[in-house]
């Protein structure tokens, strides 16, 4: 008598398929979050965009005036939002850069970001008054505030807060 065997069953079990599930969850929980950091970082660029075009005119300012302008007489400033993140464009009279926020994520619109033209220490702001005709040897680019500055790309994350208490217009 031929013996019958009973075939064997594949797949995979209750236990297994809850525990990929879980896996599965875990993963798109963490890329989610990591989403989010992307698409803000995505458009605070939009915003250092905006600073860049006014550190090109305070850098060949520094190097071409003859007198220090007042705080706001960079001509790069705009009173108006001049894109959807970007606010307000100031400059203060030594040629500092601040930027508000604006349509970002509640803790930070409303929030600057700093562009501060420093000596070759990289510390020491410059002075129009009496550095004009010298070159800008580095730019300091962060915020005075914390959540501002961890939204920022890893080269512009300096803490501003002893720039930021400058005229600005």
């Amino acid at each position: 008598m031929a013996s019958t065997r009973r075939p064997r069953q594949a797949g995979f079990t209750l236990i297994e398929l809850m525990i990929t599930v879980a896996i599965i969850g875990i993963l798109a929980s963490v890329a989610l979050g990591q989403y989010g950091n992307y698409t803000r970082r995505a458009k605070i660029s939009e915003v250092l965009l905006a600073a860049s075009q006014c550190k090109i005119s305070i850098t060949e300012g520094y190097v071409a005036m003859v007198s220090a302008p007042p705080a706001g007489g960079w001509g790069c400033e705009s009173a108006a939002a001049t894109s959807h993140y970007v606010g307000a464009v100031q400059t203060s009279a030594d040629g500092a850069v601040r930027v508000a926020l604006a349509n970002l994520d509640g803790g930070i619109s409303g929030q600057y970001l700093h562009l501060v033209p420093v000596k070759f220490d990289g510390i020491t702001p410059m002075s129009a008054a009496a550095d004009l005709g010298s070159r800008i040897h580095r730019w300091v680019c962060g915020s005075d505030v914390a959540a501002v500055r961890n939204a920022l790309p890893a080269s512009c994350r300096a803490d501003t807060t002893p720039y930021a208490a400058a005229t600005f217009r």
